[in-house]
């Protein structure tokens, strides 16, 4: 329970003390779910938002940014997210994988993200409420939404 609070509540930083920012990656062949999670993510103004059409892009936006956390649309052009998710792995392992679809079911989606990404996945559908506490998990304190 405290986990599930931290996430949700994460500490207040030292008065004057700035958070860090955080380099966030959207990987989606759809660019309306790419701009509306966008405009979800910046309204954490210490968080720097990059996007990618497809997984060969993903890779690429990776090797030059570096982010803390990419998050993948299973299923895109090109190369899948579980493609992506995959060379992410052995190329930036630092790199936290959050999956999202809504094409798969729960089941079959919290398999896929255990096997390729950081046990994380989210329906598209609640992006809305489930993504920032998500990242969140996976940042540093410092680095987290407030």
């Amino acid at each position: 329970m405290i986990g599930i609070a931290r996430s949700l509540f994460p500490p207040r930083l030292a008065r004057g003390d700035l958070p860090l920012p955080a380099k966030i990656l959207v990987a989606d062949d759809q660019q309306f779910v790419r701009r509306t999670l966008r405009s979800l993510l910046t309204q954490q103004s210490h968080w720097k938002i990059y996007e990618a059409e497809n997984g060969k892009v993903a890779l690429e936006r990776i090797r030059k940014e570096k982010p803390q956390v990419a998050v993948l649309d299973i299923v895109m052009s090109e190369m899948s997210g579980i493609e992506a998710a995959y060379e992410i792995r052995r190329l930036a392992p630092e790199t936290k994988i959050i999956l999202i679809s809504s094409y798969y079911t729960p089941q079959e989606a919290v398999h896929l993200a255990r096997l390729f990404g950081d046990g994380n996945f989210i329906e598209k559908s609640q992006t809305g409420k489930e993504l920032i506490p998500a990242i969140n998990r996976l940042l540093p304190e410092e680095s987290q939404a407030h």
